[in-house]
């Protein structure tokens, strides 16, 4: 079992021990996490309610003991911890913008640092199984509407339900930041490619 899946288990596990009506609540309190986000104001509320999950998934791994009765409190203390971050950046980014001299913006580095995300990216995409980079591809290949019936058609496909293809994408999406992170920092080979096809259920 591979970092990433066993922490993902961990969170499963954290809101109950039947696999699928806990995999039910991740998906019921990840919908929430989104709207707190929106509400607060936060960014991206997308990515910072994937970004509270998985620093629960973190801490359990590492051994911390979750003592709520509602797990569902305990994540959402999480989520104020990563709101209070995004402001402060926001904060920050501004105070910086206010304190900088005036020059033109340094667009190659930022381009620069994007090309070596994509080709990371490429990189880490290449070294998954080819069922399971197609699978990737059609995931995030359409927006909005499209996007949603794209979804459920491709779960149709597979045979599973939305809230399996979505969490087998959770999994996947972990080894792939990881591998992208691993790139960026130099290292020659990303966790993808230790993983074969530990994606499957």
């Amino acid at each position: 079992m591979t970092l990433e899946r066993e922490r993902f288990e961990r969170l499963l596990a954290l809101f109950g021990p039947d696999r699928d009506r806990s995999g039910e609540r991740y998906e019921a309190i990840r919908r929430a996490l989104v709207k707190f986000f929106e509400c607060k104001g936060g960014r991206f509320p997308e990515e910072m309610a994937d970004e509270t999950l998985d620093r629960v998934a973190r801490r359990l791994a590492e051994g911390e003991t979750v003592r709520a009765a509602d797990p569902a409190a305990y994540v959402h203390g999480v989520a104020r911890n990563v709101l209070r971050g995004d402001w402060t950046q926001r904060q920050r980014a501004t105070a910086r913008a206010s304190a900088a001299p005036a020059e033109p913006p340094r667009d190659e580095d930022a381009a620069s640092l994007a090309e070596r995300r994509l080709a990371c990216l490429d990189r880490c995409l290449a070294a998954l199984p080819p069922e399971t980079r197609q699978l990737v591809l059609r995931y995030y290949l359409d927006e909005r509407r499209a996007k949603i019936d794209g979804r459920r058609v491709l779960a149709e496909s597979l045979g599973i339900g939305q809230n399996a293809l979505r969490i087998r994408m959770h999994r996947i999406r972990a080894r792939l930041e990881s591998c992208v992170r691993a790139c960026l920092g130099g290292e020659t080979e990303g966790e993808t490619g230790h993983s074969g096809t530990g994606d499957q259920e």
